[in-house]
């Protein structure tokens, strides 16, 4: 019953985050290169604030509904935590392929000990891939922005649940 509880919360997040985000497409008649470079960053850059709020929603969807564990709840949230940090160091002027952010996710958290996890890591690398076609024209600025967007939703949604935020311990340093 679990098991099949955890695959439609990770359905439903998948389809959630796809919807909110329109997958990532869009309609642009290009007749140049620089055309069509102009337009993908255009298409990236407008829909950043709706992947900030997908890997939002995404997140908190994995951290409020699957997981009915406080101790869990905060375990996970502070290796999502520790995964949007991840994800941020991937932005460091190139952009990974979707199976690359997927493997940065699974390496910072609790995919082999907790299966509640396996679902944030299937919607946010399925909202990254939604937009990876538009970035196979080698538009780093537009990369990076989206590897910050999406980072900067799962901050927002573990912010409640850390019990030491990264940005706390670098400050206190």
């Amino acid at each position: 019953m679990k098991n099949k509880t955890l695959f439609l919360v990770g359905a439903g997040l998948i389809g959630l985050v796809l919807g909110m985000t329109g997958c990532g497409t869009g309609s642009t008649t290009v007749t140049t290169s620089t055309t069509t470079s102009a337009s993908t960053a255009t298409a990236v850059e407008s829909a950043l604030p709706l992947v900030r709020t997908g890997a939002a929603v995404a997140t908190g969807a994995v951290l409020d509904f699957a997981v009915k564990s406080s101790g869990t709840r905060t375990r996970l949230a502070n290796e999502m935590y520790a995964a949007a940090n991840g994800v941020y160091s991937l932005s460091g002027g190139t952009f990974p392929s979707p199976a690359q952010l997927q493997a940065t996710l699974v390496a910072f958290g609790g995919s082999q000990v907790d299966a509640s996890y396996a679902p944030f890591v299937a919607a946010i690398a399925a909202l990254y891939a939604s937009y990876y076609p538009k970035l196979a024209t080698g538009d780093t600025k537009s990369a990076v922005d989206l590897l910050n967007a999406i980072a900067g939703g799962i901050e927002d949604a573990t912010q409640a649940y850390v019990t030491v935020p990264v940005a706390a311990t670098v400050a206190s340093s």
